[in-house]
């Protein structure tokens, strides 16, 4: 007899969890939603073609043949967080979205980069570069 009710006990678990999974959705959703236009731009950016050859170069002047390719695209250097400018990377991409340009450059340097969502924050749009493993992730307070 004490199995029926832990069947019932199972299936609104289960029947639970899916309907959380379908509210952290939702909640993606919203906050996709919130982006700030710059913000929204900045993901845009994201998408745009680059084609880079880098052996060796210091992280300021990889940053800026991005921002030379990509009209408008605002990355800034978390310096104060630990990224060294003068920190040399080497990456090759033909043709390559800045994202995967991004992924590519800095997964060996331990560094990541979130994009600032927050219209009060000087630098709202703004792809920041920080040491982490974040790739895209939206910041919306700091």
């Amino acid at each position: 007899m004490l199995q029926l009710p832990r069947l019932a006990v199972l299936s609104f678990a289960v029947a639970a969890c899916v309907f959380l999974a379908g509210v952290s959705d939702v909640r993606g959703q919203k906050t996709a939603d919130k982006l700030t236009e710059k913000a929204k731009k900045a993901k845009e950016a994201l998408k745009s073609l680059v084609t880079v050859e880098f052996e060796d170069v210091p992280l300021k002047e990889a940053v800026a043949e991005l921002k030379d390719q990509v009209k408008g695209v605002f990355i800034q250097l978390d310096t104060k967080g630990g990224v060294s400018q003068n920190g040399k990377l080497s990456y090759k991409g033909k043709d390559v979205t800045l994202e995967d340009a991004l992924d590519g450059m800095f997964k060996k340097n331990g560094l990541g980069y979130v994009i600032i969502s927050n219209k009060k924050d000087a630098y709202d749009g703004a792809i920041l570069v920080k040491p982490s493993k974040d790739r895209g992730t939206i910041l919306t307070n700091r």
